[in-house]
């Protein structure tokens, strides 16, 4: 998959990106040989597609479109080129030519167009087909953007090629079954993955989970017979900069434990280390654009199974940092793994900490599958959430309520991993998890339980895991370490 600046000779298909405003009137004019085209009002809708057949030796044209003129923004050309490009792979289709003649009245530069025609065209035609025994071939065509050849241009493509190929990396990982994806398969997977970078990789297996006193991943993960580890990756390139930690839950395979999932169909439970999958994923991000960060990324990784050893109901659990937990329910896991990474960021010296999760149904329930639920310091949300509408990747902040905290008290331990009343589930397990946040580190924590997967194609999307908080925690980092730059060379320079 190229993207490559400048026209194509030989391109079969052009693409024109178009505004409903285009076609308002039942007609648009194409710049290639100044031919005006008749096409229904509904072309200019977003996701829709229309084939114009092109002159006889010309390309043919597909018309994609953005919806109204004054919201198209890089979200709408992600989808378009996301929509487009699986066509063009239906379709058995060459290389193809990109126009962006229409932008220069719509309010996004060109060159930004381009980048995130780029990461949609990527993104949208990825298949996780690895275990398929016949797999139709899937060629997908070259792509050429017809806009100016600027540097800028140039490096908005390669950026965004590797925002996408970061993501694809989040959606391989956590479309992978669980027979195939252990804790520890995890672990080297990920080291195999950074072997030969920058990026610093190291497992501490149960041994030194011990040492660690990480009490919370080793009672998930005693049901299994596939031990838990913690994987620890570092990327420090500006190690000047405070450091800045991502915690990623990395629940291999979540049964419920114990207290044993009822639904029909679990399957999907192989998922629940998304949120490790995604930092991973951002952590490729930032080592191939050569971002200047301190950063180091913890995934507590477990199987959550019942079994003989398993964790049961009523056991109290004592943390490194002297808190007691009443295990009231084996399914509320996530929480419980988490702490240990929260505490243990502190103790690498963490000053700003974003954890991320498939926590809760209740999240779902409340925000459904566009949005994750945020909370946390609200700088820290605020950073986020521009991070997030940057690459399209949406939150919903909710309270942390402190009316909702004595639902988590317990009458043997200091608190208990489960509510006590049946309500406000998200916001009880942020408040469980701020109880192991240091008060020195600026923290914020993302319920994603609802964004893991798609079950059919749409935009950018493909069937089945979907990357989500990769490009947004990325976003995220390398924000913050301009921030957090700014500040040093403000104060080095004696500025107010």
């Amino acid at each position: 998959m190229t993207g490559i600046i400048g026209r194509s000779e030989d391109a079969k298909v052009l693409i024109l990106p178009i505004s409903k405003e285009d076609v308002a009137n039942g007609c648009v004019s194409v710049g290639v040989g100044s031919v005006s085209l008749s096409l229904r009002p509904s072309a200019g809708d977003p996701d829709s597609l229309t084939w114009v057949s092109g002159p006889p030796g010309g390309p043919s044209m597909l018309f994609v479109g953005l919806g109204e003129r004054a919201r198209v923004n890089a979200e709408c050309i992600r989808k378009a080129a996301g929509h487009a490009g699986r066509a063009l792979i239906r379709d058995q289709l060459a290389a193809v030519q990109v126009s962006f003649e229409w932008l220069a009245v719509m309010p996004l530069k060109a060159c930004e167009a381009a980048g995130a025609w780029m990461e949609g065209w990527t993104l949208g035609t990825y298949a996780f087909e690895r275990y398929k025994a016949t797999v139709k071939e899937r060629v997908v065509p070259p792509v050429y953007l017809d806009i100016e050849g600027t540097f800028e241009a140039e490096e908005q493509v390669r950026l965004a090629r590797i925002r996408a190929e970061g993501t694809m990396l989040a959606r391989d990982l956590a479309n992978e079954p669980p027979n195939a994806l252990r804790p520890e398969t995890f672990a080297r997977r990920v080291q195999k993955h950074f072997a030969d970078t920058l990026v610093r990789v190291e497992v501490l297996p149960a041994s030194s989970l011990e040492l660690q006193g990480m009490v919370g991943v080793l009672a998930v993960g005693r049901g299994s017979v596939h031990p838990p580890v913690m994987i620890k990756l570092t990327y420090c390139t500006d190690p000047a900069q405070p450091l800045i930690a991502l915690v990623g839950k990395g629940i291999t395979f979540d049964t419920g434990g114990i207290s044993l999932k009822k639904d029909y169909n679990i399957s999907d439970m192989r998922m629940d280390m998304a949120g490790g999958a995604a930092v991973v994923g951002a952590m490729e991000i930032l080592s191939r654009s050569d971002a200047s960060v301190n950063v180091v990324a913890l995934i507590p990784a477990a199987e959550n199974m019942p079994g003989g050893n398993a964790l049961m109901p009523g056991e109290i659990l004592t943390y490194a940092n002297g808190l007691t937990v009443q295990v009231g329910n084996t399914d509320a896991e996530g929480r419980l793994v988490l702490a240990d990474a929260l505490l243990y960021a502190h103790r690498l010296g963490a000053a700003e900490v974003t954890d991320i999760a498939t926590l809760t149904y209740s999240c779902t329930g409340a925000l459904g599958s566009k949005y994750a639920g945020v909370f946390g310091d609200q700088h820290l949300v605020d950073a986020i959430r521009e991070a997030g509408e940057r690459v399209g990747e949406k939150v919903w902040q909710l309270p942390l309520a402190e009316e909702y905290d004595r639902y988590l008290d317990s009458d043997c331990a200091d608190l208990c991993n489960v509510s006590s009343v049946p309500e406000a589930g998200a916001i009880t397990a942020a408040l469980f998890l701020r109880r192991f946040v240091h008060p020195s580190m600026k923290w914020v924590h993302l319920d994603m339980a609802g964004l893991k997967e798609v079950s059919s194609a749409a935009g950018y999307h493909a069937p089945g895991a979907t990357g989500y908080g990769t490009r947004m925690l990325a976003e995220w980092v390398m924000r913050r370490a301009t921030l957090h730059a700014g500040r040093r060379r403000c104060d080095e320079d004696d500025c107010d």
